[in-house]
């Protein structure tokens, strides 16, 4: 089944803040998706797994700095860029 890509209200602020290295990187991860939904091991480059607990997924775009989205059965919402910080406060650790 095909799903949409939306951006959450928050994502295009984030986006005009990252750097050109890291834009590309968040479309390979886009282009990636298909795949990493039917089998996210097999590019481990990405880092793609599941948030524990939720319907959140994180993608790693370099050491620091990780894709949220947010992944239903119709949609894939963009929902932001953050460390590894700010990840663990949203997963409540």
């Amino acid at each position: 089944m095909a799903r949409g890509i939306y951006a959450a209200s928050r994502f295009p602020r984030t986006w005009k803040t990252l750097t050109r290295e890291q834009k590309e990187h968040v479309i390979n991860i886009i282009l990636a998706l298909p795949e990493l939904l039917k089998n996210p091991h097999r590019h481990s480059g990405f880092g793609f797994r599941r948030l524990h607990g939720s319907r959140f997924y994180e993608a790693r775009l370099d050491l620091r700095w990780r894709l949220i989205l947010r992944i239903e059965d119709t949609e894939i919402i963009l929902f932001d860029v953050l460390n590894h910080d700010q990840v663990r406060r949203l997963q409540g650790k």
